[in-house]
């Protein structure tokens, strides 16, 4: 099983998608962190599971579909960061350019 860990624009990711759900239903908020989380550990089992991000086209840079989020991650070696987690509806290109993508 691959390593993950996670950025702290990730990090912030979650969070801010949690505050967002919790005002509408703090109770659903915990259910919905509880099962992105279990979908990105599936990631560490099976690293290539996910696509290659198309507007990059990079072989390490790949996402996973959790709802209506984009969560993308960097496979190097035997560890997976995850790098951000965007809304579908959001431009990812215009998101990587306003925010600093740890990517190694």
């Amino acid at each position: 099983m691959a390593q993950i860990l996670w950025s702290e624009l990730a990090k912030e990711h979650l969070r801010e998608i949690d505050a967002y759900i919790a005002e509408g239903s703090p109770f659903y908020s915990i259910i919905f962190i509880d099962r992105l989380i279990a979908a990105v550990e599936k990631v560490g089992m099976f690293p290539k599971c996910g696509r290659i991000v198309p507007e990059f086209g990079i072989e390490s840079l790949r996402e996973i579909i959790f709802h209506e989020y984009r969560i993308v991650y960097q496979l190097a070696n035997d560890k997976i960061t995850i790098v951000a987690i965007v809304h579908g509806a959001m431009d990812i290109i215009k998101r990587r350019d306003r925010e600093t993508w740890d990517l190694t």
